[in-house]
């Protein structure tokens, strides 16, 4: 009885070591910076989604040890999904803004001026939630590509 519990105890002391072994040695070689996830979402009375998928996100960025940076172009919403994304990205603490387009032109140009401004270490996922195809970009979804 003694023995078995002497080798849980060694086990786990081995576990600790190598653990802090591991963390030591990464901190002397140095660590790579952290990549960004910039992710685009464009809507129009989308608050029904918005919740969602800005918690799969931060979900997703905070599992794989990314920061995130959330944009949401928004084409004139008349409902509430402004307010629900205030509260989600300040309940997580994302980086986010907000811009308002008037036309899908404007639109494009500040999609392009978006992709235009991407650093190197930066991923840039653009999702309209009304757009079917898009859904596969979303983390933890059936068919997500991510």
């Amino acid at each position: 009885m003694i023995a078995m519990l002497l080798w849980i105890v060694c086990c786990y002391a081995v576990a600790v070591a190598a653990v802090h072994l591991v963390h030591r040695w990464q901190t002397l070689r140095g660590s790579k910076p952290v990549s960004w996830r910039h992710v685009v979402i464009v809507t129009e009375n989308d608050e029904r989604y918005m919740e969602w998928l800005i918690q799969a996100y931060c979900w997703f960025a905070w599992l794989k040890g990314q920061r995130l940076h959330i944009t949401v172009v928004d084409e004139g919403s008349k409902d509430c999904t402004e307010q629900i994304t205030r509260r989600v990205v300040r309940r997580h603490g994302v980086s986010w803004e907000w811009k308002r387009v008037s036309c899908a032109a404007e639109r494009e140009y500040v999609l392009q001026e978006l992709e235009r401004q991407q650093a190197p270490e930066e991923a840039l996922v653009v999702i309209r939630p009304q757009c079917i195809e898009d859904w596969a970009k979303v983390p933890f979804m059936a068919r997500g590509a991510l």
